[in-house]
């Protein structure tokens, strides 16, 4: 059995959810219409999260450009793998551009240093 409201695993006959603590009503009259609404919401999770890999992917570049960018690249070069659940070119795409401006950034401070 899953709460209705955030979505954890329960035991069977649990009045209160011990994750979020909404009260579960035993007699629903439909489970099924339950766990199509849940399919949807972690579908819509799934979609903005992969958004977010891909927001602070882009984000780690520019900064990588110009600050820590062995740090900052790295950080774009994870993002980019984790997209690629998403949208496998655009995640490949991200990657490379990350250890390209790590590079570039680590030879950009050291023009600047000399």
């Amino acid at each position: 059995m899953y709460c209705s409201n955030c979505g954890s695993k329960i035991d069977e006959g649990t009045k209160f959810c011990p994750s979020c603590g909404a009260s579960q009503d035993v007699n629903n009259e439909s489970t099924t219409g339950n766990t199509v609404n849940e399919i949807k919401t972690n579908i819509d999770k799934g979609k903005r999260s992969g958004n977010l890999y891909q927001i602070l992917g882009w984000v780690s570049i520019v900064i990588s450009l110009f600050f820590l960018p062995p740090l900052f690249g790295a950080a774009s070069v994870i993002m980019g793998y984790l997209y690629r659940d998403h949208e496998e070119k655009q995640g490949t795409i991200i990657m490379i551009a990350g250890v390209a401006a790590a590079v570039f950034g680590m030879l950009l401070g050291t023009a600047t240093f000399y």
